[in-house]
């Protein structure tokens, strides 16, 4: 089949509006993580999130009217990448646009509520698919369009979905990422859940005190090409996306596999996929959400797949960063994947104070480190035991 080359990124999240101040912000370390202002947080399990810039898409027009927060996350990404690319809006006639999304434009709904009685206008951004269509519509690309909805993997799945259509043939480009904005419903829900950690305490991946995640906001967005076609083309290759799994604990409505199973399977899947071996794999960007369930299963998937080596392969969570963005994470985290693979540095775990004796994997506390890999995992694995997971190379 057909390699994929990874040409362009586009990044918003609370680390910044751009891939500059996402990759400056990883390096650095910085956590995005901070009081939520968008709206009033009393009565809720925390006050924290990590919140993105107000988004601003190099675009006006009438359909920005009633594009909702996580639309406009999605359009301001998706320009960004393709202008890293290179790519005129002639060369993306038919281009493929494949995104996933959690919530959807669920901002927008809860806007025309709180109103009682506002315009009817604010429900065009209801559906799930409307940063799908209002980033293909911008762009002109008329190829294929799908948006996926498996909860926190939507996004990874989204990039593996993208990048078989390539693979097959069936096109030469394609937009992949994720858009997911914050809102009221998905702040109390995790909550309710006791999924958040309590107060004003960030989320710690892998932490012996870990205590629940902290939610995060924006998007990303992956131009996916026909390697060929690329080079061909004098493109800046970032990437090469090798191979993805995907499968389904069928365990429980939202906890993992106590043993990892479903993440395990997915991860070897990936490998196998891309035609590498345990050996070949330099860094796990992990799903890494804090929660003391999901960090015990992710580790022992880990340890599963790579065997021995695992205590020597650096693993760590961008989400103690840029928060868990839910169905964006998947993308923003194979976003930081990529730059870990062409700018050679592995981001680290912040907030990580003391290591779970159990676990016994690097996580990457602290700093990041300058350490060039040539293979890597990106996982992603949601509610319901949806998982996906990318394998991705240097090009």
């Amino acid at each position: 089949m057909r390699r994929v080359a990874v040409t362009g990124l586009g990044v918003v999240s609370a680390l910044g509006p751009d891939v500059a101040s996402f990759e400056a912000g990883l390096r650095a370390g910085r956590s995005g993580i901070r009081p939520l202002t968008l709206f009033d947080t009393a009565g809720f399990r925390t006050s924290l999130a990590a919140q993105a810039p107000d988004p601003t898409p190099p675009v006006r027009d009438a359909a920005l009217a009633t594009a909702s927060r996580p639309d406009r996350f999605g359009l301001q990404a998706a320009f960004e990448a393709v202008a890293q690319a290179g790519l005129e809006r002639a060369a993306l006639g038919d281009a493929a646009v494949i995104f996933g999304t959690g919530t959807g434009g669920l901002t927008s709904t809860e806007e025309l509520v709180k109103a009682g009685d506002g315009p009817a206008s604010l429900l065009v951004a209801h559906q799930p698919a409307s940063v799908t269509d209002l980033v293909a519509r911008h762009l002109g690309a008329h190829g294929p369009r799908t948006t996926i909805m498996t909860a926190c993997s939507s996004s990874a799945t989204a990039i593996g979905y993208a990048a078989d259509r390539i693979r097959l043939g069936h096109v030469d480009v394609a937009l992949a990422g994720g858009a997911e904005g914050l809102t009221r419903l998905t702040y109390a829900g995790f909550g309710c859940l006791r999924a958040t950690a309590p107060g004003d305490e960030p989320c710690r991946p892998f932490d012996a005190e870990r205590k629940g995640l902290t939610l995060g906001e924006g998007a990303a967005v992956l131009v996916l090409e026909e390697y060929e076609r690329a080079r061909a083309r004098g493109a800046t290759i970032f990437a090469v996306v090798a191979g993805w799994g995907i499968t389904a604990d069928a365990h429980h409505m939202t906890a993992p596999h106590p043993e990892g199973d479903g993440a395990a399977r997915a991860m070897q899947m990936a490998l196998d996929d891309a035609g590498l071996g345990a050996d070949a794999i330099g860094y796990v960007n992990a799903h890494g959400t804090g929660t003391p369930h999901n960090d015990a299963a992710e580790t022992l998937a880990i340890k599963r797949v790579l065997g021995p080596r695992a205590p020597e392969v650096p693993v760590s969570s961008i989400k103690s960063m840029v928060g868990h963005t839910l169905g964006a994470a998947g993308a923003i985290e194979a976003a930081a994947s990529v730059l870990s693979l062409a700018r050679g540095f592995l981001p680290p775990t912040v907030h990580h104070r003391a290591a779970d004796p159990a676990f016994g994997l690097d996580y990457i506390p602290g700093a990041a480190r300058d350490v060039a890999v040539t293979a890597l995992l990106s996982n992603s694995f949601a509610f319901g035991g949806n998982n996906t997971v990318l394998a991705l190379t240097r090009a």
